[in-house]
């Protein structure tokens, strides 16, 4: 297997292993452009930048917003700490898997042992697996839930430890700390998974029609929805519904995505069960 194979070039023609195990799926790039050497390049760069901002965003916590003990309480710093520690199990296995894919096949001893350790389990016979694909998709999923309340309830209701007005022209520190632990996060997370194309064109279409919501403001002296009138709400509140409003097509777009996949996965079924009665012997 060349270093440049993309997970998604693997498919075998049999369908029903067209589902790759998540321990295997983490190894392998979801985007075919890149290879298998810069995905593990770029995962060493990511653990090291979240392991940083890790740190220093708990140095601030400590020592400028004075949270003390509430800091590993709190819900946006639990899901960066296990996002910073789901990144470095990623280039671990990627590592294993890349440089020592055939340590079980090898004589036993120290060193086969220690490969074996840092490798990724076994795809058929691990019974961590249903474990490891709940606390896969909860580390891509909880950074956008910590991104979401932060800028969408706490900055808008004045709930927030630093105002929404304050977060820049107040130091790189303060700026490097929301946009990281608030924007970043989520960056990154988005980049595990291969729907860049899907939310660029979701939110490209959403902004589309608040910009024709404006047309027809200036057309006929009205808003179609009430919250994107700053006149009513102000340019914040106006600016925060545009905000949510194209968070919330997307977010239908994941329900709708899931839906579909669900419905592919029992017509798979059934169409298995119709091919083994078919195929039944006389």
């Amino acid at each position: 297997m060349s270093s440049s194979t993309a997970l998604l070039s693997l498919l075998p023609k049999d369908p029903k292993k067209l589902d790759h195990p998540i321990f295997l799926r983490i190894c392998y790039s979801p985007w075919a452009t890149i290879d298998q050497e810069t995905l593990l390049a770029l995962r060493l760069i990511t653990s090291a930048y979240l392991t940083f901002s890790f740190v220093l965003h708990m140095s601030y916590e400590m020592n400028h917003n004075k949270h003390g003990w509430l800091t590993v309480y709190e819900f946006a710093n639990i899901s960066y700490f296990l996002q910073a520690m789901y990144s470095w199990i990623a280039f671990t296995w990627t590592f294993m898997h890349l440089h020592y894919p055939h340590h079980g096949s090898q004589t036993q001893n120290s060193s086969t042992r220690m490969q074996k350790f840092f490798s990724p389990p076994r795809q058929s016979k691990s019974s961590n697996k249903v474990w490891f694909s709940i606390f896969y998709y909860a580390v891509n999923s909880l950074p956008h839930v910590a991104t979401g309340i932060y800028w969408f309830i706490l900055v808008p209701k004045g709930q927030s430890t630093i105002p929404g007005d304050q977060t820049f022209g107040h130091g790189w520190l303060r700026e490097f700390y929301v946009t990281s632990k608030f924007g970043v996060n989520s960056i990154v997370a988005l980049m595990e998974i291969a729907v860049w194309a899907h939310i660029f064109g979701t939110t490209f279409l959403s902004l589309a029609y608040v910009g024709w919501a404006y047309v027809g403001y200036s057309a006929t002296g009205k808003f179609g929805y009430y919250f994107f009138d700053h006149n009513k709400v102000g340019w914040d509140d106006a600016t925060a519904a545009i905000m949510v409003f194209c968070a919330a097509c997307n977010t239908a777009f994941v329900f709708v995505n899931g839906l579909t996949a669900s419905r592919e996965q029992l017509t798979k079924k059934c169409e298995q069960k119709s091919y083994d009665y078919i195929s039944l012997p006389q």
